[in-house]
């Protein structure tokens, strides 16, 4: 890659963030000698990290960028240097933050909104069982539950079927020689922040997901958890950003990806609606997931109810919001917290505690939004099933969320 000293100095920042805040940078396939670089040398101290940050923000317009490639750096350094300032000890107020490193603005639910959510949910899962709602629901995860024994060929057999759907409908759009690679990994630690999937973008084209087969594998989320984390998903992002942002077009910025970042959401608003650009109802992707993977239909819901719940499952990052908005705005401990989440039935313990832990983690704390804001942002745009040129668009194209707004 034809890199400039900008460029170096933008990557070499990034990668030094990471070795004070593990995991901020979640990929990275640029240059191997600038991570060398940076494994090698000691610790650049937080004040040295904020004068580079203010230096790059200055020499940004002498760079001859385009202005909308200007305006993307520029909001990504503008992370970069909020990452370092709460790094240093500055104090900035959580909503500051978020508008900081994810260019957009926190807001409280809607409350009618997460009440409509409450109600549908009781239609969709409740009413037509027996027993108290605890009972019903844990039968329910009980019947749904994939052996483990079947996870790895099942979820092969959804990411084959979006791929397949992918390559239909964006003609040409995935690089040649792209893949992903499979591997089943269990976590067990309750004190352990519990990923289903987890999407490793390794670069040169490639992914792997991890797989957890004991921690919320349904017959249900298979499809939705193979278009999110593979085609037209995050895989199928990264490697279309790599091809044509870094390879052709020499925009070292999309070697990288940063946790702490407007791309991240983005990223995560692609993904939680990949399901819907390849299937446009919520009633075929009940269907496809009756018909391929469920064991045995005559012990399940109706197509109708199985629809409604898909409707339903598709708000859920909308309470886990609210949730995190809580803890982190209003101030609410972990007691008020379970609490509230009780509330709405829905969660299992396990659930709710692997949402703690998310919270008490300082690296995904505040990406706990990332979901809901994602999605939100594209639907308010494109609408909740967004057309294949819409999201086309978005996978081949920088965009910030204020992009969308």
């Amino acid at each position: 890659m034809n890199l400039s000293e900008f460029g170096i100095e933008f990557l070499l920042l990034a990668l030094r963030i990471n070795k004070h805040i593990k995991g901020y940078v979640d990929f990275y396939f640029g240059p191997e000698n600038l991570r060398q670089i940076v494994d090698n040398e000691a610790l650049t101290s937080p004040k040295k990290l904020l004068l580079d940050a203010k230096m790059l923000l200055k020499q940004l317009g002498s760079q001859g960028y385009d202005k909308e490639r200007e305006r993307y750096l520029e909001k990504m350094l503008i992370a970069m240097r909020t990452s370092v300032e709460i790094l240093s000890g500055i104090k900035i107020p959580i909503k500051e933050q978020i508008s900081r490193l994810f260019d957009i603005t926190l807001r409280p639910v809607n409350t009618s909104e997460l009440q409509n959510f409450k109600e549908d949910f009781n239609e969709a899962y409740l009413t037509r069982r027996t027993g108290t709602s605890k009972e019903r629901m844990n039968d329910l995860r009980m019947r749904r539950k994939v052996p483990e024994a079947k996870v790895f060929n099942l979820f092969k057999k959804a990411l084959d079927m979006v791929e397949t759907r992918t390559k239909e409908l964006f003609v040409d759009l995935l690089p040649k020689k792209e893949h992903i690679f499979i591997d089943l990994v269990k976590n067990d630690n309750d004190n352990n922040i519990k990923w289903t999937c987890y999407e490793f973008y390794l670069g040169n084209l490639q992914s792997r997901l991890e797989i957890n087969p004991n921690y919320n594998m349904y017959w249900t989320a298979l499809l939705s958890l193979a278009a999110h984390e593979g085609y037209p998903g995050h895989h199928t992002h990264f490697s279309i950003n790599e091809q044509r942002l870094y390879r052709e077009l020499n925009q070292f910025e999309h070697s990288i990806l940063l946790l702490h970042s407007p791309k991240i959401i983005i990223c995560e608003g692609i993904a939680d609606l990949a399901l819907n650009v390849l299937f446009s109802s919520y009633r075929e992707q009940a269907e496809i997931s009756l018909r391929e993977f469920c064991p045995d239909s005559s012990k399940e819901d109706s197509l109708e109810v199985l629809t409604a719940q898909n409707k339903v499952k598709s708000k859920v990052s909308l309470f886990w919001y609210d949730f995190a908005y809580h803890a982190l705005i209003d101030g609410w401990n972990d007691k008020k917290l379970i609490q509230y989440a009780n509330s709405f039935k829905l969660f299992s313990k396990e659930n709710i505690k692997n949402q703690l832990n998310v919270i008490s983690n300082p690296l995904y704390t505040i990406n706990d939004f990332s979901y809901s804001l994602g999605s939100s942002l594209i639907i308010n745009k494109y609408g909740e099933f967004p057309s294949v040129k819409n999201f086309r668009d978005m996978l081949v194209n920088p965009i910030l969320p204020s992009d969308l707004i």
